[in-house]
């Protein structure tokens, strides 16, 4: 079975800069639910996007918020 690469960017409270990981998983469920294995791993964490190439695959977030603008 061959893996897919995702960007996952991690918005944590407090913080304008995200935190970039670079993952390989099975597929775009595999994918979602990683993000929300992640969210839910830390109080620090407000969301979570999960890109596949440039296409958007999911945004969780711990609670509403407004993200800020990608630089």
């Amino acid at each position: 079975m061959s893996m897919k690469d995702y960007t996952i960017y991690i918005h944590r409270y407090g913080q304008r800069e995200r935190q970039v990981l670079y993952a390989q998983l099975r597929d775009d469920a595999r994918a979602r639910e990683f993000a929300g294995q992640r969210l839910a791993a830390s109080p620090e964490h407000a969301a979570i996007e999960v890109w596949d190439g440039a296409a958007q695959l999911c945004c969780l977030s711990a609670e509403p918020l407004e993200l800020p603008a990608a630089a």
